[in-house]
């Protein structure tokens, strides 16, 4: 990320619809987010504090995106032998790492409504919480307000 030329962080309140405004200039970043009409888009979870909001050229095309929902949609069709097995949760839980949604037409700004199982995971409160978003490496991201926190708390002498 260039901090020359980069947007700043963005602070989005979740609104008690689980919907976020994402700000004209970083939509602009996105060039996928465009037009006038609604789009679709996925979010991909890379921990419970931390989303990614990717168009679905990236995901039909990337090829690790591709054995993702591959593994997903195979975690899904698994058939256990009997009523005391249980699958193990990481793989049960992979369908809420890249799950698809939409983004409303532009007006007042691009609205992003958050799947309520990922405003869960993020322990997002609608009405309440607010989200940082921001143009990391060729994507919009969405932190949670305690992961930008524990982000910057290392002594800045532990990293140059």
């Amino acid at each position: 990320m260039d901090l020359a030329s980069s947007e700043p962080l963005h602070i989005a309140k979740v609104d008690k619809s689980y919907r976020i405004v994402i700000p004209v200039a970083l939509a602009q970043q996105a060039s996928w987010i465009a037009g006038d009409d609604a789009l679709s888009g996925w979010l991909l979870m890379g921990n419970p504090g931390r989303c990614r909001l990717l168009s679905p050229a990236e995901v039909e095309n990337d090829t690790a995106l591709l054995s993702l929902r591959a593994r997903i949609n195979a975690e899904l069709r698994t058939v256990m032998n009997g009523l005391l097995e249980f699958h193990d949760e990481a793989s049960l839980a992979l369908a809420l790492r890249l799950v698809q949604v939409r983004i409303a037409p532009p007006e007042p700004g691009r609205r992003l409504t958050l799947p309520k199982a990922i405003a869960a995971i993020m322990q997002i409160r609608p009405g309440e919480s607010e989200l940082a978003l921001w143009f990391v490496h060729g994507h919009i991201e969405l932190w949670t307000i305690e992961l930008l926190r524990s982000a910057v708390t290392t002594p800045l002498t532990e990293i140059i």
